[in-house]
């Protein structure tokens, strides 16, 4: 009876592993298609009026992904209108919504009603129109009383992510956590796991470490891989000193080859992983565009567009 258990649990394990690795494999084609995929951060609420502007900066970058800061309540019409536009160009709007606050709900009740309004959106939009999912940027580790109890806040963060995930799922929208690459380094590496194993579709690591990209991301990427999840890397371009960054937490002033470059290390160490690449955010990387092509058109007189710019919003 002994040897009839054991042979069908290891049987079981078998064909639940073999599962595991389909799935993933069906996960790594559906994303990637074997192209490099981007996306690109927006938080300004207001470039949804300026669609234009956005479409050039996707172009820019060939983003497939695009991460909206979305208000709601929101004017429907000049939002379906921007998500069709950049969805016409081969890239897919997600919602994007950062409240540290609602990392201390166990149930997730803030951010399930924000995906409840996306949802009753997307019930009235065109397909095309359509927001394909939430990027989650939820940080309750910046507020001071953190520190006082990592476990216990870190435990209440990993179940509120648990249930809007599963709420999210009901209404068929893909769930990307956005997290820091230092979950471990504070011993949480037991929540940071149940985190991603149970807690979003994808996993976006802020893996703001210049030059040591490939080490710091290396525990989320061995939790993407065992549990079949889309890893993004996401690279910072805001200026030295803005929100108190620091020469090697940023490529400002690096530039956009060197972040690429990055990329690069990051996705041959590895292989067997989906990983997109992020941009933080659109306004720091336009500004370095722009210098690039200042470089190439102040001989030529040629006018830059100025994606910050309000008065030449279109």
């Amino acid at each position: 009876m002994r040897k009839q258990t054991f042979w069908l649990a290891f049987f079981l394990l078998l064909f639940w592993g073999s599962l595991e690795v389909t799935d993933y494999k069906t996960i790594k084609e559906n994303v990637n298609n074997n192209t490099s995929q981007s996306g690109v951060f927006e938080w300004n609420e207001n470039r949804i009026y300026s669609v234009q502007q956005a479409c050039m900066l996707q172009q820019e970058l060939s983003a497939t992904r695009w991460y909206q800061e979305i208000a709601f309540p929101v004017e429907e019409e000049p939002l379906g209108q921007f998500i069709a536009e950049l969805s016409g160009q081969g890239s897919e709007v997600y919602a994007l919504v950062g409240e540290k606050d609602w990392g201390y709900e166990k149930d997730g009740a803030s951010l399930i009603a924000y995906i409840r309004q996306i949802d009753q959106y997307n019930r009235k939009a065109e397909e095309n129109s359509r927001i394909r999912g939430i990027m989650a940027d939820i940080e309750p580790y910046v507020m001071k009383k953190w520190k006082d109890d990592r476990i216990g806040y870190m435990n209440i963060y990993v179940n509120g992510m648990i249930k809007a995930y599963e709420y999210a799922k009901e209404k068929g929208l893909v769930f990307i956590l956005c997290i820091p690459r230092h979950y471990d380094d504070q011993g949480l590496e037991e929540q940071l796991e149940r985190l991603i194993a149970k807690g979003c579709d994808e996993v976006a690591v802020m893996d703001y470490e210049c030059g040591n990209e490939v080490d710091k991301i290396k525990t989320e990427a061995e939790l993407a891989y065992k549990y079949g999840k889309v890893l993004h890397c996401i690279l910072e371009f805001q200026e030295v000193g803005k929100h108190e960054l620091t020469e090697d937490k940023t490529y400002h002033n690096k530039g956009l080859a060197a972040a690429r470059a990055a990329w690069d290390e990051v996705d041959s160490a590895y292989p067997g992983l989906c990983i997109i690449r992020d941009y933080h955010w659109s306004e720091p990387v336009w500004k370095l565009l722009e210098e690039e092509r200042n470089e190439g058109s102040s001989e030529a007189g040629e006018e830059v567009f100025a994606y910050g710019d309000t008065e030449t919003q279109i």
